[in-house]
């Protein structure tokens, strides 16, 4: 039986607006939140799409707090591991198989940080990047 897939977001861009709640009727996504951003994570959250579904992680929205001056590939940097934390073996079954960027280019550094979480394949997009690990390299990893 095929392990099913579990596709998390992350949008870096300040100026996503009104498509985070597009994206997270799709699946989860972490979004930072700004002027632009916050009313759309602010809509998903009265929306109570996320109470409705079967699995809370599976879509909705988790925002995060910029940091003045922070670089998108910066700013993914340091959320990447809280999100592979609320999503990985010990947090989500199953844990994540795909995590797509929005708004940040992938970096040698965000390559290595995406590749220690567990990816096994990390390609540039149209809009920033996925991140992908197969099934069976998910599996626990020691702590």
């Amino acid at each position: 039986m095929q392990t099913p897939l579990h596709k998390v977001g992350i949008v870096v861009d300040q100026n996503f607006g009104d498509r985070v709640a597009d994206l997270a009727r799709v699946f989860h996504v972490w979004v930072v939140e700004s002027r632009d951003n916050t009313p759309g994570i602010q809509r998903v959250w009265e929306d109570g799409m996320v109470d409705a579904a079967a699995d809370p992680l599976a879509v909705g929205v988790t925002s995060f707090a910029a940091v003045e001056g922070e670089s998108p590939e910066t700013m993914c940097a340091r959320i990447a591991g809280d999100v592979d934390e609320h999503h990985n073996e010990f947090a989500h079954e199953p844990p994540w198989s795909e995590i797509e960027v929005f708004g940040g280019k992938l970096t040698a550094t965000l390559r290595d940080i995406f590749e220690e979480l567990g990816a096994t394949a990390c390609v540039p997009t149209e809009e920033g990047f996925v991140c992908r690990r197969s099934p069976s390299d998910s599996e626990p990893r020691d702590p």
